[in-house]
């Protein structure tokens, strides 16, 4: 099936720059470089590019398995335009590239934690195995595959282990079974239609909902741990919080007044700042501190603003519209 370059280029899989997955990682990049004292831009550059090709693979590998059942939920891909051999073309050439950053960074623990990640990726969705139509296993997996390995993968890769990896990786972990939990109850009718098994379909939304509050509380105690440890390294991220508080503080009043409305329904609003911290805030704020130590880690600043891309667009909204919107890459205008 033909399809134009053009529109091929609007695949939701060559977003991942802007995406959850990789703030965390950026923001678990940067802090290691600052708080080990470490100058290796271009080394590190390339640690960014590994993992942005894993993401892209994650999303392939994903939609290529799930085309019929994406089909008939309604669901629309541009890469559902392309042929099955120009389908899997892609997903090998990103593979090989995948591969090539292994060779030049050269990192045994990395390497292993980074394969293993691509397995599961492809065990998530593959049919013999299918673990995200394996309930409650799919929600651990997903969480593995989209953050905890990764932020782990980067521990490793610096040869950085102590409480703190501990907190970043289970933080990043948590926010993801937010994230997949959300996804799914969003999801929930259509995986209904389409006899999909997930978790949320396997217990109920209702439950789910309840489920996915405490989860939501637990993971506070552990966001606020990973902010104290940031503030402790660089002290002067606090002001940071306070602004990011501050700010919420008027928005939270806004919507109770009804100056603001949100299309969030799932998603609690008093998450919010603490999403925000770890998302947006921090990132940028920890690549303008590299970026102020040395010259050459300014392409550290220009990749942070770049993955904020979304952000941008959803304060757009939010001034001209008085909605806070959905910042799912399902929801960023690809058809």
């Amino acid at each position: 099936m033909a399809i134009s370059f053009k529109k091929l280029m609007r695949y939701r899989g060559w977003k991942v720059w802007q995406i959850h997955d990789m703030h965390v990682c950026l923001l678990t990049v940067f802090y290691i470089l600052i708080t080990d004292n470490l100058f290796m831009p271009f080394n590190s550059l390339i640690l960014i590019s590994s993992l942005g090709f894993y993401f892209m693979f994650g999303f392939l590998i994903n939609d290529f398995f799930d085309l019929p059942t994406d089909i008939a939920a309604g669901k629309k891909r541009v890469i559902q335009e392309l042929s099955r051999r120009a389908f899997i073309g892609i997903i090998l050439i990103i593979i090989f590239i995948s591969v090539l950053h292994l060779l030049y960074l050269n990192v045994l623990s990395y390497i292993i934690i980074y394969s293993f990640s691509y397995i599961l990726a492809t065990l998530y969705s593959a049919p013999l195995i299918g673990f995200k139509r394996r309930a409650l296993t799919g929600i651990i997996v997903n969480a593995l595959i989209e953050k905890g390995l990764p932020v782990l993968a980067i521990f490793f890769f610096f040869h950085h282990f102590a409480l703190d990896s501990l907190i970043f990786t289970s933080t990043a972990f948590i926010l993801q079974i937010i994230e997949i939990l959300t996804h799914q109850i969003y999801d929930y009718e259509a995986d209904i239609r389409t006899r999909t098994n997930t978790f949320v379909v396997s217990i109920g939304k209702e439950r789910a909902l309840r489920i996915l509050n405490i989860i939501v509380m637990f993971s506070i105690i552990f966001i606020t741990l990973l902010c104290i440890f940031i503030c402790i390294k660089v002290y002067y991220a606090i002001f940071i919080v306070i602004a990011v508080f501050i700010s919420y503080s008027f928005i939270f009043l806004f919507v109770l007044k009804g100056r603001l409305s949100t299309e969030e329904t799932v998603f609690p609003l008093y998450l919010s700042p603490f999403y925000f911290l770890i998302n947006n805030a921090f990132p940028l704020f920890l690549a303008l501190i590299l970026s102020v130590k040395h010259l050459l880690n300014s392409i550290f600043l220009l990749i942070a603003l770049y993955s904020q891309y979304y952000l941008l667009k959803k304060i757009l909204k939010l001034t001209k519209e008085k909605v806070i919107t959905r910042t799912e890459i399902e929801d960023s205008g690809e058809e």
